[in-house]
């Protein structure tokens, strides 16, 4: 089997970069080249070599001899004129004998950002659905254009949630009442961003998000999630935190507290009573009487799951909607246990499962009251 050996050319583009980590991962040897830098700059390749520009006429005996110096068998061009002059070259001289990664960087792109239009094209269509029935009268789709950007930043974002459950949410933000969302376990914020950004684009409230962010607060999921349970001690979840507040900065209604789920009930009350939630970093978010949804994905075992719900479902308000996430878990059954025993309930009339998380409606039925400031 022939070896790879890689060359990266020009490597000053940041395009580069993930390129450099797939084939790091893969164990290829990379060799990076530039007509800019005078050196690495710190890019992980295991080699570096400067080339002149493709426009100088003796770039292409510059890019014979490293060829043959580093015995290269692939180059990655990430700028277009680079790769047309590479492609030209090969095409002309066989003598250079590499081969070239395809496709070409601006086709490159349009793979990579044609999924987002796709998406949201299909996500923005008339939808007759059951989730639909017995709720208010649906709110308009967004814009074609605000779902692809909603899209390409929740695949950006570190996460589990997919594109299944994303479709879900945005499907019944379309029917919820106003009020706020709470999101209990938040982790990198993936799902928290999807729900922040609907709950801005529908004009539904803020959204709070609950997660200690702690590996003191943690504690096991049971039994069957020993192997969850074990990596939890080798995880720094203070770099984990600064990764979800760079994502929720880019929404102006997003807050959190940064505590467990029991521990902030009381912090949330406070924040209700007052209508607004500050948050380091974040700034202030206003806050309304009740919740619109409250999506519970902190720990996993049963007991945990029946407290989160416990403490925040109370505060749904009349046809607003409750999740389970992981209903569909293979680490353990909290969650279903939990959702089976809500599914039974006359506090929900309607149940759905997407995305391996459990949708349950709240019954409009106004018996069934928020609970109100504590005195």
């Amino acid at each position: 089997m022939r070896t790879v050996k890689l060359l990266i050319f020009p490597l000053d583009l940041d395009t580069a970069d993930a390129f450099i980590r797939v084939s790091r991962a893969l164990g290829i040897e990379t060799v990076g080249a530039s007509s800019v830098m005078s050196d690495r700059g710190g890019k992980a390749v295991d080699g570096f070599v400067k080339l002149p520009f493709v426009t100088d006429p003796a770039f292409d005996a510059a890019l014979h001899k490293t060829l043959r110096e580093y015995s290269i068998t692939a180059v990655y061009a990430p700028h277009q004129g680079v790769w047309r002059h590479l492609d030209t070259l090969l095409k002309t001289n066989p003598d250079f004998g590499f081969s070239l990664c395809k496709p070409d960087p601006f086709t490159e792109t349009r793979q990579i950002f044609g999924p987002h239009d796709d998406w949201a094209a299909s996500t923005a269509q008339p939808r007759a659905l059951a989730v639909f029935a017995g709720c208010q009268t649906p709110r308009p789709a967004l814009a074609s254009s605000s779902y692809a950007a909603l899209h390409r930043q929740f695949l950006n974002t570190p996460g589990q949630c997919d594109e299944t459950k994303l479709q879900a949410l945005c499907d019944i933000t379309r029917v919820l009442p106003a009020g706020d969302v709470v999101e209990v376990g938040c982790l990198y914020g993936r799902s928290a961003f999807a729900l922040g950004f609907l709950a801005n684009r529908h004009k539904l409230g803020s959204l709070v998000c609950i997660d200690p962010w702690n590996i003191g607060d943690l504690t096991d999921q049971g039994p069957q999630a020993a192997v969850l349970n074990a990596e939890g001690a080798g995880i720094d979840f203070d770099k984990i935190f600064r990764i979800f507040l760079s994502t929720a900065a880019l929404l102006d209604n997003v807050g959190y507290i940064r505590t467990t789920s029991e521990s902030a009930m009381p912090v949330y009350e406070a924040a209700r009573r007052a209508g607004e939630l500050h948050s380091a970093e974040l700034g202030r978010i206003t806050l309304t009487e009740h919740l619109s949804l409250v999506h519970i994905d902190g720990n996993h075992r049963y007991d945990h799951v029946y407290k989160d719900v416990e403490i925040w479902s109370p505060y749904l308000a009349p046809g607003g909607w409750l999740l389970l996430d992981d209903y569909e878990w293979a680490f353990g059954d909290g969650p279903r246990r939990v959702g089976d025993e809500l599914r039974n309930s006359p506090l929900y009339d309607s149940a759905f499962v997407s995305g391996g998380t459990l949708f349950l409606r709240r019954t409009d039925d106004k018996s069934q009251s928020v609970r109100r400031p504590r005195t």
